[in-house]
């Protein structure tokens, strides 16, 4: 029983981590282009998981606060801005992603 009882509270708290760092991703812009299972104006989070997989989260951290021009981009052809969010939000916000 005992064991149970942790183990709901540790899918309790992996959820609500889950949640708020997707709501960051919200609050700090992201989720107006990039949603979670399709293309719209960005990829989908599923896609960006999967191409960086394992991949450094300094060099993605450092590619949203700088943003992209089109011709820099190595998906499609609509620019990406930089971020204006906190740097420790940006970093979240990757780390959630990647996780997808």
């Amino acid at each position: 029983m005992k064991s149970l009882t942790l183990a709901i509270m540790l899918f309790i708290f992996i959820s609500a981590h889950a949640n708020a760092d997707q709501a960051l991703s919200m609050k700090s812009g992201c989720a107006g282009c990039h949603n979670m299972d399709m293309k719209t104006v960005g990829p989908s989070v599923k896609d960006i998981a999967a191409k960086h997989k394992g991949g450094n989260v300094d060099e993605l951290v450092a590619i949203v606060k700088k943003g992209k021009a089109a011709n820099e981009l190595t998906w499609g052809t609509i620019p990406m801005p930089a971020s204006p969010a906190p740097e420790a939000d940006v970093r979240k916000v990757i780390e959630w992603m990647l996780s997808q």
